[in-house]
């Protein structure tokens, strides 16, 4: 795609004719007329390749200000950012499946296949809808799994996103890209989907199904596997988007998907004899074959995923991988090297799983507790990009990197003085105990005044340098300094209660 070139004067008679309503030139963006004949500009309907001959068909009038907006985008091109932009801000992460509704209507796409498997000629047969014959389709092995497949170019109203296989949802940026290759180029590599129970389920190349459906295209290119194993499917899309990665998982989405993994491998595991406990879970799934640290970070991932998704979460709406309009303070991975790892015990633990299940649940409701007491002080009525004011400055300062994981520490140290919790061990299990009402009305006053004090409202430029030092002891270091530790807060608290008993 290249710079719009200017129609020459006789073109231009004839672009205006054709976009003339009632006899009054209008803008093609908003149908309004442009009253003054130097308001009237030329604009490339689809994108202009440099190689094309200049097609007056192509070309559309638009008005001054609509043709500074579209730059070097196409008119459909900035049609279908628009409609993109109004997609990605509704509510909830959007994935294929909201695409195809959005796209088709409802009832009208996942549509199902009939298919046959022909043994003797190792061949399937597909019935599709829109087609009056079926087609009759060559079988490949694949040499590692065994697993049968096919290609096909795939009815989008057949399509399903893999909800098991693929947890992760569209992006806008990513989206935009490929929907902007895709209008002048060749899809090079097929989508790779599962043909389960007569559907198509899409798992791999979810956004470049979804760009080819944004530029309009009724057929996908598809690999397609027949019935082939889950869980051997789930390792495999997990590895290449993970160690392999092209183009990473949010750290959220990989957390998702070894938790669903976990899942599997936890039911086979509890089905063998013997006690249970999370250590013996670890060196089960070391015996089957997987290191030691992928199976811990298993373990991890469930908790963090109970976590993360649940609905009672407050401060889920401030984490960039969950979606919406605004720009946010937090991603998953920030949390996880910060608030999860100070709060939440290693796992694995060695006790009766039982036992452990029972204090992982109380772990997971103190950390859900505590992580909305954070959004209500820091967070609620303070972070509003938009804005920019006061609060948000305030707001910023105090989720700048080093600041982040300085007061993180700085409040662990002030719970577990509450909670009473001297010794180290006891400290690195600090959520996997009951917590009074009486004993979170300290932590809750204590938050309260680590948001308050007044580093936060300091917006010199030695501050804001000092609280994004990536190393966390030199900002906790310059926090205590500037009178913000552990001790302050708790004296702070002691004297409010004494001066209101006074």
């Amino acid at each position: 795609m290249t710079a719009h070139p200017e129609p020459l004067e006789k073109d231009k008679k004839t672009v205006i004719e054709n976009n003339k309503k009632e006899g009054e030139v209008v803008c093609v963006i908003d149908k309004a007329p442009i009253n003054a004949k130097a308001e009237i500009e030329f604009h490339h309907i689809n994108p202009y390749l440099a190689e094309e001959k200049l097609d007056v068909s192509n070309i559309a009038t638009v008005c001054k200000k609509h043709h500074k907006e579209l730059g070097q985008l196409s008119i459909n091109e900035y049609r279908t950012l628009k409609q993109m932009e109004e997609f990605f801000k509704g509510p909830g992460l959007k994935k294929l499946d909201d695409l195809l509704y959005l796209r088709l209507g409802a009832d009208k796409w996942g549509k199902p296949v009939d298919f046959n498997m022909n043994e003797a000629d190792n061949s399937i047969t597909i019935s599709l809808n829109n087609r009056q014959s079926p087609l009759i389709l060559p079988l490949s092995t694949c040499p590692s799994t065994g697993f049968k497949y096919f290609y096909l170019v795939l009815p989008i109203e057949h399509a399903n996103n893999d909800t098991r296989l693929q947890p992760r949802p569209l992006e806008l940026k990513r989206l935009w890209e490929l929907y902007r290759h895709l209008i002048v180029h060749s899809q090079l590599t097929p989508s790779v989907c599962r043909l389960s129970e007569n559907r198509v389920y899409i798992f791999d190349g979810q956004h470049k199904a979804a760009a080819q459906i944004w530029a309009g295209r009724s057929e996908i290119e598809c690999k397609i596997y027949i019935d082939p194993g889950i869980k051997t499917l789930k390792e495999t899309n997990l590895v290449a988007h993970d160690k392999l990665r092209q183009m990473p998982f949010f750290t959220s989405v990989l957390i998702n998907k070894w938790a669903s993994i976990f899942a599997e491998e936890w039911k086979e595991y509890m089905e063998q004899k013997g006690e249970k406990s999370e250590a013996g879970f670890v060196s089960f799934l070391v015996s089957k074959g997987k290191k030691k640290p992928e199976a811990i970070h298993m373990l991890e991932s469930n908790i963090y995923d109970s976590i993360l998704e649940d609905n009672d979460n407050r401060i889920k709406k401030y984490i960039e991988e969950y979606g919406g309009n605004f720009k946010k303070p937090l991603t998953v991975n920030r949390l996880r090297q910060s608030v999860f790892k100070k709060f939440i015990a290693s796992p694995p633990l060695t006790i009766n799983i039982e036992e452990s299940d029972r204090l992982r649940e109380t772990e997971r409701k103190n950390m859900i507790r505590l992580l909305n007491l954070i959004s209500d002080y820091s967070l609620e009525g303070m972070w509003a990009p938009a804005k920019n004011d006061k609060n948000q400055a305030m707001s910023e300062k105090i989720y700048l990197n080093g600041s982040f994981k300085a007061w993180t520490a700085i409040l662990k140290d002030v719970i577990a003085n509450i909670l009473e919790l001297y010794d180290e061990n006891e400290r690195k299990e600090l959520f996997l105990r009951e917590i009074s009402e009486s004993e979170w009305e300290l932590i809750e006053k204590s938050i309260e005044i680590l948001f308050a004090h007044r580093v936060w409202n300091d917006d010199s430029q030695e501050n804001s340098n000092n609280l994004r030092l990536s190393n966390e002891n030199l900002v906790r270091k310059y926090l205590s300094r500037r009178g913000l530790n552990a001790n302050w807060i708790l004296n702070s608290y002691y004297e409010s209660e004494n001066n209101f008993i006074d």
